[in-house]
């Protein structure tokens, strides 16, 4: 929980989405048949769940940050501890807010999983088959270690809760204060090679996103 500079590290992909500039009305255009508009269609929704999920995961980071801030204002102004132990500390919203975060990724994550489905159902011939079951596969795999993640963290939101209701206890001790920091500061950098790992899959995932839109593009233009 001590003060990390990665923490605010905001997610490169982000950068990535400004490429990304081809609008919807162009990318169906002229895509009545073979099954590219559906193609079409899905190549936009993907890159909003993208984006979006890159937006839930910079959010997150913002709020990890936070809880540093609110758990030393909550040392320095109530000295018997008694809102880790009724709940009104900040940091407890500061858990709540991020719970509420995973649910939205596990959403984000449904819905990857039916544009990869889409992009598996193509038939047609002027789109190669083989890439878009590749891209079908990046999205597969980012969503497998979405997964995963949200498992973990869901878990060390849970570890990270009991942790401060404890220090409220009659019974609570200095050395379980600081084991419980420590503890937590372990579990802070484990999430953090989580984040890193989201970030290049991400990353890939825009890559891929921007190379089927191009194809569309240029399939268009042979078309006319």
């Amino acid at each position: 929980m001590g003060n990390n500079k990665k923490t605010r590290r905001v997610f490169r992909v982000g950068m990535l989405l400004l490429l990304l500039a081809l609008s919807s009305a162009a990318l169906l255009l002229g895509c009545e048949n073979d099954g590219i508009e559906t193609i079409a269609e899905t190549a936009i929704e993907l890159e909003e769940t993208h984006g979006q999920t890159v937006e839930e995961l910079n959010l997150l980071l913002q709020e990890e940050a936070e809880l540093q801030r609110h758990f030393e204002e909550t040392l320095e102004t109530d000295d018997d501890l008694t809102s880790f132990g009724d709940g009104s500390s900040p940091v407890f919203t500061n858990l709540s807010d991020r719970k509420e975060r995973m649910e939205r990724l596990g959403e984000l994550e449904e819905a990857l999983a039916i544009h990869a489905g889409t992009l598996r159902e193509y038939t047609g011939s002027q789109l190669d088959v083989n890439a878009l079951d590749g891209l079908a596969g990046d999205v597969d795999r980012f969503s497998e270690i979405l997964g995963t993640f949200r498992g973990e963290y869901e878990q060390n939101l849970e570890e990270k809760e009991r942790y401060f209701e404890s220090l409220a206890a009659e019974d609570a001790t200095y050395d379980i204060f600081t084991d419980g920091i420590h503890e937590l500061n372990a579990q802070h950098e484990i999430m953090r090679e989580h984040f890193y790992g989201l970030d290049e899959e991400l990353s890939l995932l825009a890559q891929g996103i921007e190379e089927l839109q191009q194809t569309i593009q240029e399939s268009q233009e042979e078309e006319e």
